[in-house]
């Protein structure tokens, strides 16, 4: 079996999403807390927030369950790890994702790729994660700073740096572009750069105002004229270059007038996938409210969620994906939330000390 097949975007439903959709992924999130702050993080994930780590070894019995069990037709193909910063929290990564590889279950994590040095690398390599999603949005360093508070002033390079050394070991890696007023002419040359090193896929994705996204809105995003003009600008710079063989493949997600222009575009990025939280929230997205029931094995567990995803999507999906998404605001309007999850406290947190920062 191909690995990589689920990170192909031949394999992936790019549009006509009304029509149901298997679930065939999970993306989780290992922890709150980050090492960076960014003012874009959908999560609102910062450096020194509460980290509430994912009981990884529950999970995976959530997990497991629903992986073997002989009367559920629809199965993850992969896992996808995200944070808050997940290679802050290896232990945890490991201990969900190496059963994980072991099965020939495709991993992949995100992340700011600061923390993306040899040393994990390596170990991300000895458990068989598959690959990586990189955030790259600019390799200016003063326009990081005002995108990703608390970076370092080689922090552009550091990540450049990482990416490269993530390539040399095999990993595949995912780049993805936040798309704004504080790089809008710089996807060119991001591509060029990714290009050089051998990366397989950039994707550029226009900010979606949704968590800290929506509170920075007015800061980050351009309106949906001016977005249009700035895609149309990249695929006129760009498009002889990537019909060139060799290099990355070009998406566009969560952004469909892209697909007029040319682009190969990703409508709803999360369409087959399930979310969830460490507090026990599984919903169809992180950028939108969808709820789907709770992770836990003592309520039901992801066999569950499956379950109920399968009723709630002809009433919450449409054409292109999750109905109520924001990032309808920048080619659209987003639909009220059908179903939204109920609210959490905190409660019976994991100890703090299995996570790190070295």
């Amino acid at each position: 079996m191909d690995k990589y097949r689920k990170f192909r975007v031949e394999h992936f439903p790019q549009t006509g999403l009304a029509e149901y959709i298997p679930t065939d992924g999970v993306e989780v999130k290992f922890l709150d807390g980050c090492n960076r702050s960014c003012i874009f993080c959908v999560n609102e994930d910062y450096i020194g927030k509460r980290l509430n780590p994912l009981d990884a070894g529950l999970f995976a019995q959530s997990l497991f369950d629903w992986i073997d069990s002989p009367t559920e037709l629809e199965k993850p193909e992969a896992v996808y790890g995200t944070g808050g910063e997940p290679l802050m929290a290896l232990d945890l990564v490991e201990e969900l994702f190496r059963p994980l590889g072991e099965r020939g279950v495709t991993t992949r994590l995100v992340t700011n790729g600061t923390l993306l040095n040899q040393k994990r690398i390596a170990r991300l390599v000895d458990m068989k994660l598959a690959g990586v999603k990189v955030t790259y949005n600019t390799a200016d360093a003063a326009r990081l700073a005002a995108l990703m508070k608390g970076s370092k002033s080689d922090d552009a390079e550091l990540i450049l740096r990482n990416i490269r050394l993530a390539k040399e070991a095999g990993l595949w890696v995912f780049i993805r572009i936040g798309l704004g007023k504080h790089n809008f002419d710089e996807a060119p040359k991001i591509y060029r750069i990714m290009r050089e090193i051998g990366v397989d896929v950039v994707q550029i994705k226009p900010w979606i105002p949704s968590g800290l996204a929506a509170t920075n809105q007015t800061e980050l995003s351009l309106s949906p004229a001016p977005l249009f003009d700035r895609f149309t600008g990249i695929m006129e710079e760009l498009y002889e270059e990537i019909q060139e063989p060799g290099g990355p493949e070009v998406t566009v997600s969560c952004y469909p007038p892209a697909r007029n222009l040319g682009f190969t575009v990703k409508d709803c990025a999360n369409v087959a996938k399930i979310y969830c939280e460490p507090c026990g929230h599984a919903l169809v997205c992180n950028f939108s409210d969808e709820y789907l029931g709770s992770w836990f094995p003592a309520d039901g567990g992801l066999l569950a969620c499956v379950e109920r995803r399968r009723e709630l999507y002809p009433e919450i999906m449409d054409e292109h994906g999750v109905a109520s998404c924001p990032a309808r605001l920048n080619w659209s309007s987003p639909t009220g939330v059908v179903n939204p999850a109920p609210e959490w406290k905190p409660a019976n947190l994991l100890p703090l000390d299995i996570v790190g920062t070295d």
